[in-house]
């Protein structure tokens, strides 16, 4: 038997990870210099207080990796009962937790002789990874070992789809991901990128459309395109960070055109923080993604 892990960036709600017996290890959030967990349950904040906080561009906020004593604390928890451990992280393209958690079970291993502790990087981040990690459990569930179940991913990961868009730049400029005159002249000009993963699990610009409405509309195209035409009843997930418009528009039309079944859910802290309000996330298992960035 074997304990299945993800982490805070994976956004699987309470009700999913209960569901499926889904453990996951938290991510850091510092707002003002006071630290919290970035925590799916929202014990230690609420989701519209984060977005409160993102909003107030005064605040200083910023994210960090999984400490050490997350990963040991809670993998002994289930070493000692005699499980194995299979974590499927968010991708190391944008995290770097997935080497810490390396070190940390390299350590354990030499602890725990017996018991396997097993990583996989999910070239993913949202829900696409929260997508690999409940397909795993799935195959846990059918008695697949953690070989059986790395094996697989690496095929199934390819076809795991995130698009998405922001309200505004002003976020991505805070944390880095687009310099200052591409958000002022962006935001001057009400330019809403069009955004993918690409194959190694980065966050791709693939287009770029004047307003919230167009935005929509193109996200809608998106999905229509990458999406399996056999598959008659696609389960969307459809996560917003203070975006209820969209997700009213969206999953309107992804209900009557694409007869899909729609997971709407708050995207998380931590890619909350990265995208502010107004962000929009659409995940799904779709056709295999191609596109790699050029570096």
């Amino acid at each position: 038997m074997y304990q299945i892990f993800t982490d805070s960036s994976s956004d699987l709600t309470k009700e999913i990870r209960e569901k499926y017996n889904i453990d996951y290890f938290r991510m850091m959030i510092n707002i003002n210099g006071k630290d919290y967990h970035a925590d799916l349950n929202y014990e230690e904040y609420s989701a519209i207080q984060i977005y409160d906080w993102i909003k107030d561009t005064n605040n200083k906020i910023r994210t960090s990796l999984i400490p050490n004593s997350e990963f040991r604390d809670k993998m002994k928890k289930y070493l000692d009962q005699g499980l194995d451990i299979l974590y499927i992280a968010c991708t190391s393209a944008l995290s770097g937790s997935f080497g810490v958690f390396n070190i940390v079970a390299e350590d354990l291993r030499k602890e725990y002789p017996d018991r396997q502790i097993v990583g996989i990087d999910s070239k993913r981040a949202g829900m696409t990874l929260g997508i690999q990690v409940i397909e795993a459990c799935k195959l846990r569930d059918e008695g697949k070992t953690i070989e059986e179940n790395v094996k697989h991913n690496e095929e199934y990961k390819k076809y795991c789809n995130l698009c998405g868009t922001v309200g505004t730049l002003t976020y991505l400029k805070a944390q880095g991901r687009v310099s200052a005159g591409a958000a002022f002249f962006g935001n001057l000009f009400s330019v809403k990128p069009i955004i993918v993963t690409d194959t190694l699990g980065h966050n791709c610009v693939i287009e770029k459309v004047k307003g919230s409405k167009a935005s929509y509309q193109r996200l809608f195209e998106v999905v229509k395109n990458s999406i399996n035409e056999d598959d008659k009843n696609p389960l969307i997930y459809l996560g917003q960070g203070m975006a209820q418009d969209a997700v009213d528009y969206l999953k309107e039309r992804f209900e009557k055109e694409l007869n899909a079944t729609v997971y709407d859910y708050w995207i998380g802290p931590i890619i909350g923080i990265s995208c502010g309000p107004g962000v929009i996330h659409i995940c799904y298992y779709g056709k295999e993604v191609t596109l790699t960035r050029n570096e």
